[in-house]
């Protein structure tokens, strides 16, 4: 009952209508065309998500299902992490045995022995630092410890090379152990220092790209300090115990009776470059040079990140604001129709009125719907991925009054749209009409695809502007209007109904009939204080026009976003032809176009290198002169440094691959650390002959034979370490018998990285070998002729 008027009792069906019903439908799911009801966990931060998942999965397995129903899990991130962990885990598996491979060709099975045992020894060490740092089992750190196999045993290779030398001239073992270790302990410290000052720069990576990255300089770190560790204390230590003689005798020179042909190949080049020191460096100048401008001409461009074949990839649909449920969904199922016959769908997942993944995934409504696709695995798909999503996104084509979007898995940090362009000024109508004039005209872009803005306009809305005044004559107020004509539309939640333990929403509103035309607020009524009601048109205008779903500002401007997704091109390619168009378009004064999404993460990303670039150049410059207490030599080597870049230039030339910002980037930075590491232990040792008595290019012929094995064996170790990640073929080591796999999903990510490494590493040793002696002797007749000129000592 309500009330009681004159006597009688007017019960609540006397003034509505109760029914058991259903909530208006908000949302709808399907999988593979068959209803679904979807269910997304989330974890919470630093909890392990492949533990997590298998313990859901373990619940799950525990359900008895009614018949009919299935289960399926739609996306599982567990096997993605553990795909990927499993694969870096084979890459680290096989760069060591190339790595221990080739120190048994070049050092015999007792020294190789010694310095592979640097490999676990320094993980040992690294892995216990990282637990107590807290530092969480991830994929960059996997692939930190994939690019420091081979530069583990670098430090190693030099002492045990060194020892092994000098116990052959006749010395004890014990004698050879600390000679070994304390003759090119400095050299090897310095080389660690400058290789982690390479990296230290990385360590201040600002925003989310900083915290996806960051922990590669954390690792390399934490790992290349821990190798120092075992090369100075445990391998000496080794040594000392078991290190045994090399057949043969030795002269009184240390250097072997019969010299290996290499030897005498390589020192007869090297008085042969000696001799003509300014043609070697004039063309090893040169080379860089046009390097450079033959990848300017020929280069395939630059990337922020690799573009990989996606795993999956999805399909955003976009309607006016204020569609309906019915007809977004007609669209979804247009779409879904054109999908089963891939054969590399393993299935596909629609949401209607709401969406899941990454995209569009902070709104919902029933204007929006998106249909998740996964492939198969990539050994059992036929076809590429990526060139399937450019099938689908064709086939799918353009729909009227809808906004589609297909787009591929993206790796990496989020990032904005490959295209994104945004027009800012204070008129909506006017950035309507300036957007569509610049959409117009990039449109037909070559490589330009899903081009779209974030305009969103509404369906036509009935706006109710309250006359305050009036209102106010009827005890009404703006507020009061507004709920009351929610909950007569809309309907609104009065109470909730408990029977046993189910639980109902009790929904107040007007019937259906008298609430789905657009007369209906003319003759609504609205209940004033006191009793009695009054013709809403009374106290309010009803009008009837177009709406815009959102608005978006920056700097206090209204901001209209054109964004685009490439296919077949470079993003930088893209832009390079859509900026002439775009300034080709006259705007108004006050409104702006700006260049935003990648684009904009790759400039602050390419500064960022940039600056982490030449600050470490400045570390490790300052080493070496600290370590040389020249100013000289650290510019002689650091200038090997800059000339390797021709070899990361033509490695990116001879597999086709772009220049990545951030993983070609991180290569030429990693290869500067590495690069000094073998020109510090030279220059060292020819000072160290010029200190015996030889003359300058005698001492620096001397220093190549010594230095020519180690330098050979650093660099080839490091280089053998990332070929499994360069070509994507590693040994399964998960499996028994073990055996060679391909294509591994992981390589085409870090391959970029790999690749800069090895052959700017490549360069680099060359250039260690021949063009640092050449340098060091021009240094040197220089300094003799300044000292003469003046009368200077010319050792100083």
């Amino acid at each position: 009952m309500l009330a009681e008027r004159g006597g009688q009792s007017i019960f609540l069906r006397d003034v509505a209508t109760v029914s058991d019903a259903y909530k208006d439908i908000e949302s709808l799911s399907r999988l593979n065309g068959t209803p679904c009801v979807s269910l997304s966990v989330k974890k919470r931060s630093g909890e392990n998500s492949v533990a997590l998942i298998d313990e859901i999965k373990d619940i799950l397995a525990r359900f008895n299902l009614p018949a009919g129903v299935a289960m399926t899990v739609v996306m599982d991130q567990s096997d993605y992490v553990s795909m990927m962990i499993g694969e870096l885990e084979n890459n680290i598996a096989s760069g060591f045995l190339l790595v221990v491979a080739v120190l048994l060709v070049f050092m015999g099975a007792r020294n190789s022995i010694f310095v592979g045992l640097a490999i676990p020894f320094s993980m040992l060490v690294a892995f216990t630092a990282m637990a107590m740092m807290g530092f969480s089992l991830n994929m960059i750190v996997l692939f930190s410890l994939v690019l420091s196999v081979g530069m583990l045993v670098d430090n190693a290779i030099v002492i045990v090379e060194n020892t092994y030398r000098i116990h052959n001239e006749g010395v004890s073992r014990m004698e050879a152990a600390r000679r070994g270790a304390a003759e090119v302990a400095w050299p090897v410290i310095t080389s660690t220092l400058t290789t982690l000052a390479a990296f230290a720069p990385l360590l201040f990576w600002p925003d989310i790209m900083g915290q996806f990255m960051g922990f590669m300089p954390r690792t390399l770190i934490v790992t290349l300090t821990a190798s120092l560790f075992v090369a100075i204390v445990v391998n000496p230590a080794v040594c000392s115990a078991f290190i045994k003689r090399g057949g043969g005798a030795a002269r009184g020179d240390g250097q072997p009776r019969r010299s290996h042909p290499i030897l005498t190949y390589y020192e007869r080049f090297l008085r042969a470059a000696i001799a003509h020191r300014w043609a070697v460096v004039l063309i090893a100048v040169c080379g860089l040079v046009v390097t450079v401008q033959i990848y300017a001409r020929h280069g395939r461009g630059i990337e922020l990140f690799p573009d990989t074949d996606p795993r999956n990839a999805t399909i955003d649909v976009r309607l006016p604001q204020g569609a309906s449920i019915e007809r977004t969904d007609a669209i979804m199922r247009t779409i879904e129709a054109k999908l089963p016959k891939y054969g590399d769908i393993k299935f596909f997942l629609t949401t209607v009125g709401g969406t899941v993944g990454t995209h569009m995934a902070q709104t919902s409504g029933t204007h929006m719907g998106q249909i998740y696709i996964e492939f198969k695995e990539m050994s059992l798909r036929s076809t590429n991925s990526t060139e399937l999503v450019a099938v689908i996104r064709k086939d799918v084509g353009v729909m009227p009054g809808a906004e589609i979007k297909v787009d591929k898995q993206e790796e990496g940090p989020p990032t904005g749209a490959p295209v994104s362009i945004e027009v800012s000024g204070d008129d909506f109508d006017t950035l309507s009409e300036a957007t569509a004039r610049i959409v117009r005209a990039i449109e037909t872009t070559p490589g330009l695809v899903d081009l779209q803005d974030d305009f969103e306009e509404a369906l036509p809305e009935l706006r109710v502007t309250v006359d305050r005044q009036r209102a106010a004559l009827f005890g009404l107020d703006t507020a009061g209007v507004g709920n009351f004509l929610r909950t007569a539309i809309y309907g609104s939640e009065s109470s909730k109904f408990r029977a046993d333990e189910d639980e109902f929403d009790i929904t107040v509103r007007l019937p259906l009939d008298q609430r789905d035309t657009a007369d209906v607020l003319s003759a609504l009524q609205i209940p004033v204080p006191g009793g009695g009601s009054v013709p809403l048109t009374t106290v309010a205008t009803v009008t009837y026009e177009g709406g815009l779903g959102a608005i978006t500002r920056q700097n206090q401007k209204r901001v209209i976003t054109i964004s685009g997704n490439n296919q077949g091109r470079g993003v930088d390619k893209i832009l390079e032809d859509i900026r002439p168009r775009v300034d080709k378009v006259s705007l108004p004064r006050g409104y702006s176009v700006s260049y935003a999404g990648e684009n904009k993460d790759m400039i602050e990303s390419g500064a960022f290198l940039k600056r982490a670039f030449l600050i470490a150049l400045g570390l490790i410059l300052t080493v070496l002169v600290l370590q040389f207490n020249s100013v000289v030599l650290p510019v002689i080597i650091v200038t090997s440094v800059i000339l390797s870049i021709a070899g990361v230039l033509w490695g990116l030339l001879i597999c086709g691959m772009r220049f990545g910002v951030i993983m070609t980037g991180l290569g030429v930075i990693s290869l500067a650390g590495i690069v000094v590491n073998n020109a510090i232990v030279l220059v060292d040792c020819i000072r160290q002959r010029e200190e015996e008595g030889l003359s300058l290019v005698d001492a620096a012929v001397a220093a190549g034979r010594l230095r020519l094995r180690p330098v050979l064996l650093t660099a080839l170790t490091t280089v053998l370490g990332l070929i499994p990640m360069a070509v994507g073929y590693s040994l399964e080591i998960h499996t028994w018998p073990p055996r060679i796999v391909a294509g591994a999903e992981s390589s085409s990510w870090w391959a970029p990285m790999a690749v800069a490494v090895i052959f700017g590493l490549s360069v680099a040793t060359v250039l260690t070998l021949v063009l640092i002696p050449v340098m060091y002797t021009i240094a040197g007749h220089a300094r003799a002729r300044l000292a003469r000129r003046f009368s200077l000592d010319p050792e100083r």
